[in-house]
């Protein structure tokens, strides 16, 4: 990072003004963060002269939130200098246009003949905004590495290497009209601004920093009067993606670390370490759990094993990556279980259960409005030619407003079943699987309105969350046995492992593998069990 007679002292000029917070899970980084802003407040810096940069704009949004219900004379907008690290380089270059991730991009696939001109959705995703040449081209932006070096270095080409250069080449041609990418918005920060002096510098989540975005971080940090940079060694699990945590740990600072953990129990934290000892080159932390709860640790070999039911509160149910994710998805509809992702997508089709909610009405003598009957009749074989949609001509002796029950639907409304049960109904666009989860939650008595409380998504994608339960499925479909992994990937792949099991406030559970490619979680996890068994 820095070097020469003249970075050595810009490096001891900011390690006197520095302070490297290590946050390990549970121990209260954003809020020992917000604490630092509210403090600096109350000494009399202004919110215009602070720079606080996270990842998310969640995160940014929290911690201006949690600032300005503290600090009445402020409002959300005075703190402008909260933002992710693209949104505060962008704000520098406000007269240059912006390359739209989808309208833009699909134009320059369908220019450049990526994807025809009648491309799908599903093309659009995985072709558009998936395009893996791309990815490695900016892969290598954020490494400040030739993208043709990082293209040899790929273990799996997805493309010739011609075929790499010439969309790099044809991408960089599509931009020539000053029109930035997130990438771009970084690198002309960092080559074209001289930024003022900030009274106070706050990074978080610093651990998944890129090599490129610290120099964004040097920029800023030289001319601060104060500098606060947040993260955990522990939990850096976007190398794959080009961050470097090796710039965290080098970077110069005082170091401070939060020893309270007050979601992890003892049980997960001393398991935790387990994990640890795969990662030999790490910031030594030690805390300790103040989480009073009995921890427990448990073993599956079968998804059906698992006592959902039994243990009350919130789960995370994890894999690895996407393919072991759809798997777990499939698992809990076989069970019954009622789950949805991370962004809220839940494990059914909502109009479906809206047909089924629609239906039980009309049988149970209630009525219905034409909006809902529309979605109700797009799931049922039974429906007379021209009815089927509520827009059509057949519709217009129907009021838009007039209530419907069931007598009327068939009477007037082309609906010619004989059947009251939903299952035998709703038999257009319903799979027997369908049929048989559905009624499954109904015995059940799920309430489908509400959210799920339980979560299934990868690992990363619950980064910085937490749930009463967390199940890891071992599994990792990676390219390699991990015992012949070197010391590198197998301290990445630790990472990820210790991030997923340090989500458990009160239990774990890990679901065992017979598959090729996986972590030894269970193995690790028995170990311990017995470990503890002894010491009692």
């Amino acid at each position: 990072m820095l070097h020469s007679n003249k970075a050595s002292q810009d490096s001891t000029q900011i390690h006197n003004k520095s302070f490297k917070i290590f946050g390990p899970p549970g121990t209260g980084k954003t809020t020992r963060l917000i604490k630092i802003v509210e403090k600096h407040l109350r000494l009399g810096v202004q919110p215009f002269e602070m720079v606080y940069v996270s990842f998310t704009n969640k995160a940014i949004d929290e911690a201006v939130d949690r600032v300005v219900k503290k600090f009445k004379q402020y409002k959300e907008d005075d703190f402008s200098n909260f933002r992710t690290i693209h949104s505060f380089c962008k704000r520098q270059f406000s007269g240059l246009p912006v390359l739209d991730p989808r309208t833009d991009m699909l134009k320059f696939h369908t220019d450049w003949g990526t994807i025809s001109a009648n491309f799908s959705e599903e093309d659009a995703n995985q072709k558009v905004f998936n395009n893996w040449s791309l990815r490695i081209y900016d892969k290598a932006r954020n490494m400040l590495v030739d993208p043709i070096d990082l293209y040899k270095a790929e273990p799996i080409k997805k493309v010739r290497l011609n075929q790499f250069t010439d969309i790099i080449r044809n991408y960089e041609k599509f931009k020539k009209d000053n029109k930035m990418d997130f990438t771009d918005m970084v690198e002309k920060y960092v080559k074209e601004v001289n930024p003022p002096s900030y009274k106070v510098f706050i990074v978080d989540e610093a651990q998944d920093l890129t090599p490129l975005q610290w120099l964004f971080v040097e920029k800023v940090a030289k001319q601060a009067k104060r500098v606060y940079l947040a993260g955990d060694d522990d939990q850096a699990i976007y190398e794959w993606n080009g961050a470097k945590v090796r710039c965290f740990l080098d970077f110069p600072g005082n170091i401070f670390v939060l020893n309270k953990s007050y979601r992890l129990n003892e049980t997960i934290l001393e398991f935790s370490k387990e994990i640890l000892q795969f990662i030999p080159e790490r910031q030594e932390k030690n805390f300790y759990s103040v989480n009073k709860d009995q921890g427990t640790i448990h073993t599956y070999s079968r998804f059906s094993e698992i006592p959902f039911d039994s243990l009350k509160g919130t789960w995370f149910i994890l894999g690895r990556v996407g393919d072991n994710v759809e798997e777990l998805k499939e698992y809990a509809r076989a069970k019954g279980l009622y789950f949805q992702d991370m962004k809220g997508n839940k494990s059914f089709n909502i109009n479906k259960w809206n047909a089924i909610s629609h239906w039980n009405k009309l049988t149970a003598g209630e009525t219905i409005t034409r909006e809902e009957v529309g979605i109700l009749y797009d799931f049922i074989e039974e429906i007379k030619k021209g009815w089927r949609k509520v827009d059509n001509k057949a519709w217009d002796k129907v009021h838009p407003n007039q209530p419907l029950d069931l007598e009327y639907l068939k009477k007037e409304c082309g609906l010619e079943t004989s059947h009251k049960d939903w299952w035998k109904v709703l038999n257009r666009k319903f799979t027997t699987k369908d049929l048989d989860y559905f009624e499954n939650m109904i015995k059940r008595n799920i309430q489908f309105n509400e959210n799920a409380n339980i979560i299934i998504d990868t690992i990363h994608s619950v980064k910085g969350g937490e749930a009463d339960n967390v199940l890891l499925y071992e599994k990792s479909n990676w390219p390699s046995n991990f015992s012949t992994k070197n010391n590198k990937e197998k301290m990445a792949e630790a990472r990820v492992w210790y991030t997923g099991i340090t989500r458990s406030k009160k239990s774990l559970h890990i679901l065992s593998t017979n598959h090729t490619y996986f972590f030894p979680l269970v193995s690790l996890a028995s170990r311990f069990n017995r470990k503890v068994i002894n010491d009692k």
